[in-house]
């Protein structure tokens, strides 16, 4: 590392990151960073692939993220690399043409692509199979021909996306291996469960297929040596992991990656403890709220809606109720054969809640602030209390495209004069983006999935101040089920069919 100068100064954390994937590709292998979200895997890839190319010769590099993100790369690169790097965004739209040629005066090329682009299919054919000269295959054949001879790297973000054997974007990138000469994956959660211990199968064949090759060559060998699993009506259940097998599986992770908690990174800003607002229901909400749960519990508790599936839509429509919505059943305008349900307002008190600390912190400090909420009604009414307190607000959210995401936080980022808020939807931006320019985020409703919340809970965790979580919280209810279970790592659904009257207002 003495010859290989950084651009911006790196986190301990991430120089021992650098350093440990060199090791790896000294020994012919390829290297995990499982670094927690917002630890700086993103930076500390760029300096690897930087670094490689000083000792290797590394010319090309092949960077396949989550479509939301690319444009998060192309700004850590442009931020974080001392060489000169020509950066191409290869999105659904660049891959109608040609890969520009890589002019001489680059020291690297830098293609960033989405897992999607090895998982659409070709066009179909009259003999009901597959085109290979469109789709993936055409793609594959591209990425080929841009590497030619030069010496080339594989980036996998994200790799969790990977977990799925039977998917064919996983099997796409994983079959192409052998195209490069060096591989790393990147993920702060190669693993969510237990029970998916699995899920590391088809990263760890990308970066290094031979680690486990000792508990056997397929996936449902790596999937019995780490868990029992019975067979109940055709469908396998997971019972208990297999302690030797999570003990070899353990080793096996901390030999090829380099493992980094938040907790760890003690030049880190501190995260300060969680703050809960708690927040009073009145009629209506109130009553709409008991109605459903113990409507639900008792048919639960009856055996007739054993089911998780009927667990999470009656969470959801829990969490909506706490959040000052119902959603009512109608007609459909033009379709009155057609139902839809439309969300009416039953309650103002997590707004109310909202904008008194809006007032309190943002606009007392000029600060800026990331408000996290599931629905789509809560996400219009939060950017319409921005918009009455005169506060600069962007949001994130399912259906938008990449640039506008790109754009929202580029804004946030950029803005200085007066308070400003990110809107985000946690499914929607909770992966890979930086809004590390803030120190508060605040919960207006919790995302139920793990995964979801814990990503989404780190996009502020670069900040330079301890960054502060503030929950509103309807005391009694799913809202502090859902919190209670997070914490601790646990399934929401499991815990609701486990205690079914934790929903119950007077219960808790």
């Amino acid at each position: 590392m003495a010859r290989y100068k950084f651009r911006v100064k790196p986190y301990a954390h991430q120089r021992e990151g650098v350093v440990f994937a060199l090791r790896q590709f000294e020994q012919g292998l390829g290297a995990a960073l499982l670094f927690e979200p917002r630890t700086g895997k993103t930076k500390t890839t760029v300096d690897t692939m930087c670094a490689a190319h000083i000792k290797y010769g590394v010319r090309r590099v092949l960077v396949v993220a989550p479509n939301r993100v690319l444009g998060t790369w192309v700004a850590e690169i442009a931020a974080n690399t001392p060489l000169t790097v020509q950066t191409i965004v290869w999105d659904a739209k660049a891959r109608k043409k040609p890969i520009p040629r890589h002019d001489d005066t680059y020291d690297i090329q830098v293609l960033i692509t989405n897992y999607e682009t090895f998982g659409t299919p070709g066009r179909r054919l009259p003999s009901g199979r597959r085109s290979t000269a469109n789709g993936r295959f055409k793609h594959r054949q591209v990425i080929r021909r841009w590497i030619g001879d030069e010496t080339s790297m594989i980036v996998c973000d994200e790799s969790h996306r990977l977990k799925n054997p039977g998917a064919s974007s996983a099997n796409m990138i994983v079959g192409m291996r052998a195209m490069f000469d060096f591989h790393m994956i990147l993920t702060g959660t190669p693993i969510t469960k237990a029970k998916r211990a699995a899920d590391i199968f088809m990263q760890w064949k990308l970066i290094n297929p031979s680690r486990f090759s000792a508990w056997g060559a397929t996936y449902e060998e790596f999937r019995q040596h780490t868990g029992v699993w019975q067979s109940v009506d055709g469908i396998d259940l997971w019972r208990r992991p297999r302690k030797r097998g999570m003990r070899d599986l353990k080793r096996g992770i901390h030999q090829d990656g380099m493992v980094v908690y938040r907790s760890d990174c003690f030049d880190l800003p501190d995260r300060l403890p969680d703050r809960i607002i708690p927040v009073k229901l009145k009629a209506p909400a109130a009553k709409a709220y008991d109605d459903m749960a113990r409507d639900f519990v008792a048919q639960l508790e009856s055996g007739e809606l054993a089911e998780g599936a009927i667990s999470i839509v009656v969470t959801m429509r829990l969490s909506q109720i706490t959040g000052g919505w119902v959603g009512i059943k109608e007609p459909h305008p033009t379709d009155p054969d057609r139902m839809v349900s439309r969300p009416v307002k039953v309650g103002t008190e997590k707004l109310v809640a909202l904008k008194a600390l809006l007032v309190d912190t943002t606009l007392e400090t000029d600060d800026k602030v990331v408000i996290c909420a599931r629905y789509r009604h809560e996400l219009d009414a939060i950017e319409k209390l921005c918009d009455a307190l005169g506060i600069a607000r962007w949001s994130i959210r399912g259906g938008m495209k990449r640039q506008a995401t790109d754009e929202a936080l580029k804004a946030f980022k950029d803005h200085t004069d007066g308070p400003a808020a990110m809107v985000v939807q946690p499914a929607a931006g909770g992966v890979g983006v930086d809004m590390s320019t803030s120190a508060h985020m605040i919960w207006y409703s919790i995302a139920s999935s793990f995964v979801d919340w814990r990503q989404m809970s780190d996009r502020t965790a670069l900040s330079p101040v301890g960054v502060q979580h503030t929950y509103l919280l309807v005391p009694g209810t799913v809202d502090e089920v859902v919190y209670e279970s997070l914490q601790r790592d646990g399934d929401v659904t499991s815990e609701i069919l486990r205690r079914p009257r934790s929903l119950l207002r007077h219960s808790r």
